[in-house]
């Protein structure tokens, strides 16, 4: 048996005590200090990053001005999103308080798929849930604060005085 695995909690939840030492053997043990930047918003990522033990501060940028997304803690993830949509890094991940992170690259979680589907299930269905869990947030928000985003301004009720009559 390893000398560490991964906690059931969060995303890991739905995978028994045989799956979650499995997985672990596919990524690694990070350890961080306060102030160290984990990800950078705009750059590549390709990690998904479980918290050990730690805080860490999850922002974007709103202009020049930085704007707090949340913080994450023991048995939460980030980076989760790279995995499906990969691409620059959609917010800034920094240590807030010194702790450790175990991450793995997507092409580790592909071996991983590969070759144990049935664990492999049960992680996208526990990232799913939390993904779901995250959207269900923001639209809470964006309803909240009656926020329209612009993608869907073309579906707004308002007319043009200039559009055609049908």
């Amino acid at each position: 048996m390893a000398d560490f695995i991964l906690p059931r909690t969060g995303i890991l939840s739905f995978l028994d005590d045989e799956f979650r030492e499995l997985l672990t053997s596919y990524g690694i043990i990070r350890e961080t200090k306060a102030g160290e930047l984990i990800i950078q918003e705009t750059t590549p990522q390709t990690h998904l990053y479980v918290v050990i033990t730690g805080v860490y501060a999850v922002s974007t940028k709103a202009g020049e001005r930085d704007v707090k997304l949340d913080t994450v803690e023991a048995g939460d993830c980030f980076g989760e999103v790279s995995l499906f949509q990969p691409g620059p890094a959609s917010a800034t991940v920094t240590c807030a308080q010194a702790g450790r992170l175990w991450c793995m690259e997507a092409a580790q979680l592909q071996q991983f798929l590969f070759d144990a589907p049935q664990a492999g299930c049960a992680l996208i269905l526990g990232i799913n849930t939390l993904l779901s869990r995250r959207l269900k947030r923001s639209n809470a928000v964006i309803r909240a604060n009656e926020i329209v985003p612009a993608f869907l301004s073309v579906r707004s009720h308002r007319r043009s005085d200039t559009a055609p009559s049908v």
